[in-house]
This record gives C-alpha cells, sequence and structure tokens, in this order.
C-alpha cells in the first residue's frame, strides 16, 4: 500500500498509530495533500492511495435545511472518499480521484464543533430548545474505516461531552440536544461493542436496499444480512439504531422488489425498536446530474430520472408516490426526504 503524509501531519499521534497498522507500506512525504487530491488520473483505481493529512480550515459545515427534520445540522469531515464504490454516489463527482484521505487532527476538528455551538448558543438563541445534529458519514463510510481511523473512540464519548460548552469564560448548560449521526453500509460493530458505555447522543444509522440491487449497485458493501444482523446485536444492547432506505431505486420491477425487500426486513428487525426511519429517493441538481452522466453514461438508473421545475433530477411523480405508500405502510412515522 502507498501512504502519502503532509509534512505538518508526520508529529501527530494518530499518524503513528496508523503507520503501526500499515507496516509494510511505502510512505512518500508531501507538503499539501490537496496537490495529489485535486488531481484527475485515468485509471483511478490503480492509484488509490492513502492519504495523511491535517485539515486547517472548514470541517464543520452547513447542512442544507431540507436534509433532515432540524434546520441546525452540520456535516464534519475527518475523512474524504470511500472505500465502497456505489454506483450512485455523489462522491463519484465531488473528488476528481479515489484516492483516501484521513484528517488526523482530531482535536481541532473537535473544537471546530464546539465552536459551532458556542456561536448558536451566543447568537442564535432562539434554537436554544432545538436538536442539533452533526452527520460525520457524509464523506466516507467512517463506521468501516475505524480499524484504522478510531473515529469511535474519539468522537462518539466526545459527544457525550457537549451538554455543557464554555461560553465566554464560564461553563453554561446547553438546553439543546446536540447529537451525532454515523451512517453506515458496513456491519463493522467493532468499535461500537468496545466502546465501555451506550452512547446516549450518537445514533447509528444502516443504510438498506435490496440485496438485488445492493449487488448490482453498492458493490463491495456489506450484504443486507450482515447489516441485519449488525441492527439486531446493536438494538439488544440497547443502542439508537437509526434504518435509512437511501437511495430507493427506480429500477424496473422496483414494487416488487422493494415489496419482497420490506416484507423480508419486516421479519427480520423489530420495527418498534428503531429509534427513526428515513427514506429518500435519487436526486441530483442539474449541474451534479451532468457530471456524473458525462462519467457513467451507461448507468441505467440515470437515465430513469426527470428533471423537475426546481431544477433536480429525480424519479418521477408515480415512482415517488408509490415509494411514498410503501415506507409509510412500513413505519407511519418514517421520514421521507422532501416528501414526494
Amino acid at each position: 500500500m502507498l501512504i502519502y503524509i503532509e509534512k505538518q501531519a508526520i508529529d501527530y499521534p494518530q499518524t503513528k498509530k496508523i503507520l503501526e497498522k500499515f507496516k509494510n507500506s511505502k510512505v512518500i512525504y508531501i507538503n499539501n495533500y490537496k496537490n495529489l487530491f485535486d488531481k484527475n488520473y485515468t485509471n483511478l483505481f490503480s492509484k488509490k492511495s492513502l492519504i495523511i493529512a491535517k485539515i486547517n480550515s472548514n470541517s464543520v459545515l452547513d447542512a442544507p435545511i431540507w436534509y433532515w427534520h432540524t434546520k441546525k445540522s452540520f456535516f464534519f469531515k475527518t475523512s474524504l472518499n470511500c472505500i465502497y464504490d456505489c454506483s450512485y454516489c455523489y462522491l463519484k463527482w465531488a473528488f476528481k480521484n479515489e484516492n483516501m484521505v484521513v484528517f488526523i487532527n482530531y482535536e481541532d476538528i473537535k473544537r471546530d464543533i464546539e465552536e459551532k455551538i458556542k456561536n448558536i448558543i451566543l447568537w442564535e438563541k432562539s434554537w436554544k430548545q432545538n436538536e442539533i445534529w452533526f452527520y460525520s458519514s457524509d464523506y466516507s463510510d467512517i463506521l468501516w474505516m475505524d480499524w484504522f481511523s478510531w473515529f469511535c473512540n474519539e468522537f462518539i464519548p466526545f459527544f457525550e461531552t457537549l451538554n455543557l460548552s464554555l461560553v465566554e469564560g464560564e461553563w453554561l448548560h446547553i438546553e439543546s440536544e446536540i447529537f451525532m449521526e454515523i451512517r453506515t453500509k458496513s456491519s463493522n460493530i467493532k468499535p461500537l461493542l468496545d466502546l465501555w458505555f451506550i452512547p446516549k447522543n450518537t445514533e447509528i444509522a444502516f443504510s438498506l436496499n435490496p440485496q438485488k440491487l445492493i449487488d448490482k449497485y453498492e458493490k463491495w458493501t456489506s450484504s443486507l444480512d450482515a447489516r441485519i444482523n449488525s441492527i439486531n446485536k446493536l438494538l439488544d444492547l440497547w443502542f439508537k439504531v437509526w434504518i435509512r432506505f437511501l437511495p430507493l431505486l427506480p429500477v424496473n420491477d422496483y414494487e416488487k422488489i422493494y415489496s419482497e425487500f420490506i416484507d423480508y426486513i419486516k421479519n427480520k428487525v423489530n420495527f418498534c425498536d428503531i429509534n427513526s426511519t428515513f427514506a429518500s429517493w435519487l436526486l441530483y441538481t442539474k449541474k451534479d446530474y451532468n457530471k456524473i452522466l458525462s462519467k457513467y453514461m451507461d448507468l441505467d438508473i440515470l437515465h430513469m430520472l426527470d428533471l423537475d421545475n426546481d431544477w433536480f433530477y429525480r424519479e418521477s411523480k408515480k415512482v415517488r408516490e408509490t415509494f411514498y405508500k410503501m415506507f409509510k405502510d412500513l413505519d407511519n412515522n418514517c421520514i421521507l426526504c422532501l416528501e414526494y
């Protein structure tokens, strides 16, 4: 394996721990990860490497207002790019190559999260009674990466402490509830089982699709049964678990495929124990749609989408209405992205 290390990241404990994991790797030192990460490659897979870097800005970003059920939500970055190869994933056009980046200055990222919370307390006091969400897995599959990033051990305990915050020199109790979501297509729950407590402020969100579609569109991800098995193990231990049905895909025979899928998971998972469910279909801006289409002209599901009046490409209204009914019948409290 080839590992690139930014010179400013060399002395971090996290860097040394990663190198211990990959003792036989070739190491190349670089000045700035962007010089490598922002480069186009013709043969992406042959160039896939791990980059260890320090993030110096924009580790916490606002999430779109429609992203979830609260208006105060944020993405935060500890890594970029994913080992999985999901055909529809926005990372395929968001980044120029498939190199994976791990940011090792966790303490700086934690301070950025605390600073965001403090700013809400100081300047947006009307939000004190509302939930604030931080999404950790929108740039990579954090749970899969944990075996060499130790994300869970670093950030889950941290989020348990965020009901208190130092504001203007005083520790204040935060009345907002502050949560982290770890979304995954991995069945790797060992880092969660290895915790010394059951977290109250972290929810594990498993993305599920029918196995037939996992095989075709979600390469290298854990099987449906492996994910379900992990869900049930966590539920038995009283972890907070979400199920995210996304993206719902408008494939041929989608009604039959998803009806059988719903019947299957109803027999495998006790939905009374699931903290919440969420469903969403494919959704691309016109610009992003054209980017992914230019790279993957033969991807069938891209040609099953329509351009709506709001300049988003999405599934037809008929398909969305069908999905809406299916998943509301499964769980009447299921939240559907943008409804339909």
